[in-house]
């Protein structure tokens, strides 16, 4: 008696992404479910809460999932996903150091400042902050990816799939943002 074995394959990413492609919610749920454990695995091993690294990659497969009729990849899905996530860490990385720098700046100068100057400054960064919140996404991801990692407007460009005037329009956007919102 011979015994017939059929594997049962699965689909590999670059299909599920063209099932995706054309709206297929189980596609995207099985690419979800295949590469959430190991992005929140590594995303846990460099940012210091469970919480914020599922946000993080939370974040990527929302963007993943909204750009997808935009996006073409030239390198595989997980490569996209895991360069996504590591862009994702490098942002948190330099947000964080950008906040450290200001309060040790802020610290080592506050002899120097008066009380009400102190309040002044924090008010500053509060609605300078407000205001990069409250840009639109594309906007706020480019003014940030210009500002916070210094990525040249070509590199902000090839990163989100748009064009570099696109990015330009985006940063001269938030900057304008920003300074109309200063606190007076």
């Amino acid at each position: 008696m011979r015994v017939s074995s059929t594997v049962l394959q699965q689909p590999s990413d670059e299909l599920l992404f063209k099932l995706v492609k054309q709206d297929n919610r189980k596609a995207f749920e099985e690419i979800y479910a295949r590469h959430w454990p190991t992005l929140v695995t590594f995303a846990c091993s460099k940012v210091a809460s469970q919480h914020k690294a599922e946000d993080m990659v939370q974040d990527i497969f929302i963007s993943l999932y909204k750009r997808r009729h935009l996006i073409d990849f030239n390198i595989s899905l997980k490569s996209y996903l895991n360069k996504s996530l590591k862009f994702k860490i490098l942002n948190e990385y330099r947000s964080q150091s950008v906040r450290k720098n200001y309060l040790d700046t802020a610290s080592y100068h506050q002899d120097t400042f008066n009380t009400m100057t102190a309040v002044e400054l924090k008010e500053l960064t509060s609605g300078i902050t407000r205001s990069i919140e409250a840009l639109p996404q594309k906007c706020r991801e480019a003014f940030l990816l210009s500002r916070s990692q210094e990525l040249s407007h070509k590199d902000i460009s090839r990163s989100m799939g748009i064009s570099v005037s696109t990015v330009e329009k985006h940063i001269v956007k938030a900057l304008k943002h920003i300074k109309q919102n200063l606190p007076a």
